[in-house]
């Protein structure tokens, strides 16, 4: 089994409630997350949220601003947080049939320690697909400029006389002889 290193994730608990807070820090699995913040209203956590982007937010419905659903819906639109809204069991079936279908995930209050569990280590294993995905499309990103500038390149020497086989052969064996990569050595020749 290959070596996997532990990514490292940050949450942000939106709750009046110390008790709720200590049970939530509980949870979390150790050495997972290196930031862990606490804001106890939804004007002080929107506020947070402009500073610093955060894998997962929590919340502890109601808050002392609110219910909290207009600022689940807000994290929602603007972030790409995870995020657990613990709400009153007397309304928890209707919050958790708005909400589902936007990805938010509800549990219902009091808290079972092993369902809270279940969340985080699902929204962790979410994150941790998302961050997968971002890398590769980061990864065809810089491929697809590299291809744009190769072809620019290989436009220019059509341009001078090449045909399109006799430019591409030209920058491959620039880039063998120079030691450069095929984008560098495309540069180069956009340069000139």
């Amino acid at each position: 089994m290959k070596d996997k290193s532990i990514n490292r994730y940050s949450v942000l608990i939106v709750s009046s409630s110390e008790q709720f807070n200590m049970l939530v820090k509980k949870v979390l699995p150790d050495r997972r997350f290196d930031v862990i913040e606490v804001r106890k209203s939804a004007s002080s956590a929107r506020r947070e949220l402009l500073v610093r982007e955060y894998d997962i937010v929590i919340i502890n419905a109601p808050l002392s601003d609110g219910m909290g659903t207009d600022f689940v819906m807000d994290i929602v639109d603007k972030h790409s947080s995870g995020i657990i809204f613990a709400v009153p069991s007397e309304i928890y079936g209707n919050v958790n049939d708005h909400l589902i279908e936007y990805g938010a995930l509800t549990i219902s209050k009091p808290l079972k320690v092993d369902e809270l569990e279940r969340m985080i280590k699902l929204l962790i294993a979410m994150n941790d697909r998302l961050r997968k995905i971002q890398k590769k499309l980061h990864s065809l990103n810089e491929k697809m400029e590299e291809l744009k500038v190769i072809s620019r390149a290989k436009i220019m020497l059509v341009e001078k006389g090449m045909t399109e086989a006799e430019a591409h052969e030209h920058i491959i064996r620039e880039a063998m002889n120079s030691g450069l990569t095929k984008r560098q050595v495309a540069e180069e020749i956009i340069d000139d």
